[in-house]
């Protein structure tokens, strides 16, 4: 098993091969360029002096390991092997069908160590790690473009380095001798990375352990609501807004631009830059490159930007556990989110889930019952917002919501809503609460976004629960709520 990125702990591959240089590897969740938001499993190769690859697990087979550490040489059970391959030499996956992950190479770290034009500053590092292995690739894609090797050691970024970069600058890209000077600029080292074909290029230094935490859904919650409520928030750790103002940091940074949107504030400009940062970025398209930001895509922006780590707490109110999930049940309405569901699931999965987060027994009665309420509620559409029945409106001390989910007309006609502004209290998600009735039986554990079923179906439990008494095994439900008897004509709930 190989891991990546800080700790290990943003991405796992399994390694069928290896030499001396690169780790063969088999990966999920991952696409031809290499981004996290992935479309299929893949054969990778990966540079092993990459400081994205963090380390390997040796799981403990019972025909024994084969391994490249030295440490491991002559211990019981270890087989020690400069090289290695799980397949014999006729299998017929060739190097050639490997997708080649290329490796990152950090600007700023590249920019430290061209300030910095002495061995001795350079193998003290930054404090973000050392500079080596990205100046060691810097020198090695200019060797292949230029034809010759800069003079100075392998890895030290010191004046001859700094001489053959400015040739290339001039020679290559056409630059006059003004503008050939200076430290290496981001487009200049994409173009080099591009050309050379032995690195991709982020904004950031190697992930720091002191990074700030960014709360995905502190930031969900501030793409789905206004101005004014982001506004309305109060300061420091439970407010949205430091969050908010890291992740418009870390898309000026990457996208080398600056977010027209107020600092702090997600707003429409702040939204169009995310959408064209997983576009040209990560190379999503249709709906995973629209909406709100997921905990890939911004876990992502971060690494790239160098500028903060991602966790899922919601400490707005202190309602919850840092993990995103309420611990007390019940959480303020205008903590509920709007974000489009996109897992997979049936809705028998859905409710035995919700069974447990409502703390109700599990049995055929809850099941039968949600199916035909779910059925007539929302025809089984997680994503359904009801835009014109007489919940349809915005009660006093509430605003307009940005919403994700599918937005069903009077009409009969279902338009994708994508952060349109709707009103705050439609009903909504696979059963159709009102955020307020979400949020008061809201389930501990589940989550905050009207749109999941499970935590919509869990909050439903919990209501008719409360207001109809249905007992714990859901055995009387279809004979105290209409609305969940297969034998009684559909009625609100």
């Amino acid at each position: 098993m190989v891991f990546f990125g800080p700790s290990g702990g943003q991405h796992v591959g399994l390694v069928y091969k290896y030499d001396a240089n690169h780790a063969y590897t088999i990966e999920g969740n991952t696409n031809a360029s290499g981004s996290s938001e992935g479309n299929g499993v893949y054969l990778k190769k990966r540079a092993r002096r990459d400081s994205y690859l963090y380390g390997y697990g040796l799981p403990k087979f019972s025909e024994g390991i084969v391994t490249a550490d030295p440490g491991l040489k002559n211990k019981p059970g270890y087989t020690y092997m400069a090289t290695a391959s799980s397949h014999g030499e006729s299998d017929p996956r060739s190097v050639a069908e490997v997708d080649e992950a290329l490796p990152w190479v950090s600007s700023i770290q590249l920019t430290w160590a061209a300030t910095h034009p002495s061995a001795k500053d350079q193998a003290t590092g930054n404090g973000d790690g050392t500079t080596a292995d990205d100046v060691a690739l810097f020198q090695d894609a200019l060797e292949k473009v230029m034809g010759v090797a800069p003079g100075d050691p392998h890895s030290v970024f010191e004046a001859e380095t700094q001489e053959l970069f400015e040739r290339f600058r001039t020679e290559k890209l056409g630059h006059s001798e003004a503008d050939g000077h200076g430290v290496p600029a981001v487009p200049e080292l994409i173009e080099l990375g591009k050309r050379s074909k032995l690195f991709n290029v982020r904004a950031g230094s190697s992930p720091a352990a002191e990074q700030p935490w960014v709360s995905l859904n502190q930031v969900v919650w501030a793409s789905t609501h206004s101005a004014q409520e982001e506004q309305a928030q109060p300061g420091g750790h439970a407010s949205s807004k430091a969050d908010v103002a890291l992740v418009q940091d870390g898309l000026a940074r990457v996208l080398h631009t600056n977010v027209a949107d107020e600092r702090g504030i997600f707003e429409t400009a702040t939204q169009a830059l995310y959408d064209e940062f997983r576009r040209t970025m990560l190379h999503s398209s249709g709906s995973d490159a629209a909406g709100t930001p997921g905990m890939q895509s911004l876990t992502e922006l971060g690494q790239r930007a160098g500028l903060f780590r991602v966790r899922t707490g919601f400490p707005v109110g202190g309602t919850t556990d840092g993990t995103g999930m309420g611990t007390t049940g019940q959480i303020d309405p205008k903590q509920v989110t709007f974000h489009r569901h996109t897992a997979e699931g049936t809705p028998e999965d859905w409710i035995a889930e919700a069974s447990t987060a409502a703390g109700v027994q599990a049995s055929s009665h809850w099941v039968k019952g949600f199916r035909t309420a779910v059925a007539r509620e929302s025809s089984g559409n997680p994503n359904a917002c009801n835009l014109w029945d007489s919940n349809a409106k915005t009660p006093p001390g509430f605003s307009k919501v940005k919403d994700f989910g599918d937005g069903h007309l009077g009409d009969g006609r279902i338009v994708r809503l994508n952060g349109a502004l709707t009103h705050f209290q439609c009903s909504r998600g696979i059963v159709q609460c009102i955020p307020q009735t979400f949020a008061q039986r809201h389930a501990p554990g589940t989550s905050v976004n009207i749109y999941d079923p499970v935590a919509c179906i869990a909050a439903a439990m919990r209501y008719v629960r409360s207001r109809y008494g249905v007992a714990i095994d859901g055995s009387d439900l279809a004979k105290k709520v209409q609305q969940f008897d297969p034998d009684r004509p559909p009625h609100g709930y």
